[in-house]
Parts: structure tokens; sequence; C-alpha cells
């Protein structure tokens, strides 16, 4: 038990070394956070699987004008075996639009692997709490 709650924490370590990736809008930064065959499902677009494609996704998502994005975990569990977890969340995103700005809130759900001793997500997904736009 004190071994996976000392798991636990260093994915929250992992998260908030994330969420400040994010804040510095470093978009290459943010997929190293990523198993090297990760697989990011980000609304309205195809997967981005492979670090390569993560960090074009990310850096399109960072490169959004006035651009604000922060997220936190809920839920953050590791299997007794320590090889993986997951971390369940909230998200807040708001930038500048072609017509005014937008925000979004909502949920995610990260897979998290061991890989070379260090957590890296192996799935990340999220989608909104807002209506589709109508």
């Amino acid at each position: 038990m004190v071994a996976q709650h000392r798991e636990e924490e260093a994915i929250r370590q992992r998260i908030k070394e994330w969420v400040a990736a994010a804040g510095r809008r470093d978009g290459e930064a943010a997929a190293r956070f990523y198993a090297t065959g990760g697989k990011f499902l980000f609304p309205n677009a195809p997967i981005a699987e492979g670090r390569t494609a993560i960090a074009a996704m990310w850096s399109k998502l960072l490169g959004l004008p006035n651009v604000k994005l922060s997220f936190a975990p809920t839920v953050v569990e590791v299997a007794q075996s320590g090889e993986l977890g997951y971390d369940q969340g909230t998200y807040d995103l708001s930038f500048d639009g072609p017509k005014g700005p937008v925000a979004d809130r909502g949920k995610y759900v990260v897979v998290w692997k061991k890989e070379e001793g260090e957590w890296r997500a192996a799935l990340d997904i999220l989608n909104s709490d807002l209506p589709a736009p109508g």
C-alpha cells in the first residue's frame, strides 16, 4: 500500500510538471509526458499517435490566441503491480476564437504506464461538459 501511494504521488508530480509545460505553451515539452507509442484523443480531431503527432497537436492547441489551459486530477490510482495507473480529472480551456472568446470545461482520463522507469501517458482522452454548439 505504501508503494502504491508513493507511485500515485509520483503521477501527481508528473501532472504538475505537465500543467507547467502547458502553461509555458510548450507543445514539445507536453509531448514528452507521453509514452513512445502514446495516444492523444483530442475532441474534433483524429487520434494523435506517437510523440511527433502528439507534439503537433499540443503545439496547435497551445498556439491558439490567448490560450489558457488548466487541468488537475480528482482521482489517481495505481495497479498493485506498480506498472499501470490512471488519473481522472477536470480541465478548463479558453482562447480567442475567430468569432470571439471561446471557453470550455470538461473531464479527462489518462492511462499511465511505466516506461524507462518514469510514468508516461499511454492514453489521454478528454471531452467537454458543455453542449455541442448548435
